[in-house]
């Protein structure tokens, strides 16, 4: 069940407040098209998709680096010193639910670190997949109460490779819609505007889902969503 709760976490990332309404301006610089080309470039199909997959792959690999990384760093403390980290962390993670929910304001998360200023020209496909790196290890501070949770689940992971697995998880829950998005355009633009009118549903969600997993590492109860642990 933690996978899933990973991938959710990467979705409701996608489509946080200040990530959703930047998706056009990003997909127009993967692409090299502008967003109404974008929308009507059927016939690109085959130029787009490799563009968004060598970003998205661009995009997992840090997340799945720091993930194993947080894994390993878990695995150094003894199990005592363990359990008194994972209930603190717990705490943290319920303070991150809190803003999300909008009972907090907590200004860091309420920045932006725009990467798209740094691609503005059209590149090939390792320039792409550099730019999803770039978004991977320098994320945008909104999404950090998302992503930080999950880096706390990884570091309670059990092994290397799963956390590196939950890691890898968020990173495709953030990324496929991007893949999506070049896939379907037309749809997928109509699909984020969607979004862009429930985000504060999304928000809401997004809290209510870290206040249960900070719930869960406080009483230690993980093994609800953790089968693995004991």
């Amino acid at each position: 069940m933690d996978i899933w709760f990973a991938f959710a976490a990467g979705f409701l990332s996608f489509a946080s407040a200040c990530i959703l309404p930047l998706i056009p301006s990003y997909m127009a610089v993967i692409t090299g098209l502008s967003v109404t080309e974008l929308s009507h470039a059927k016939a690109e199909r085959f130029k787009i998709m490799p563009r968004s997959f060598a970003f998205v792959v661009g995009l997992i690999i840090p997340l799945l680096l720091i993930g194993m990384g947080a894994t390993a760093i878990g695995s150094l403390f003894t199990p005592a010193f363990s359990t008194f980290l994972s209930q603190f962390l717990g705490f943290v993670v319920i303070l991150f639910g809190l803003h999300l929910l909008g009972f907090l304001n907590i200004k860091l998360f309420q920045r932006e670190i725009r990467f798209q200023r740094f691609f503005q020209r059209k590149g090939g496909i390792v320039s792409v997949a550099l730019m999803g790196m770039a978004f991977g290890f320098g994320w945008t501070p909104c999404i950090g109460p998302m992503l930080s949770s999950i880096l706390i689940l990884a570091s309670d992971s059990e092994t290397v490779i799963r956390g590196g697995t939950l890691l890898f998880v968020y990173g495709l829950g953030l990324g496929l819609p991007f893949i999506t998005i070049g896939a379907i355009s037309t749809s997928s633009l109509k699909f984020l505007k969607f979004l862009q009118k429930h985000i504060k549903t999304l928000s809401i969600l997004s809290g209510i889902l870290l206040v249960i997993l900070g719930l869960l590492l406080v009483t230690g109860n993980m093994a609800y969503i953790t089968p693995s642990i004991r």
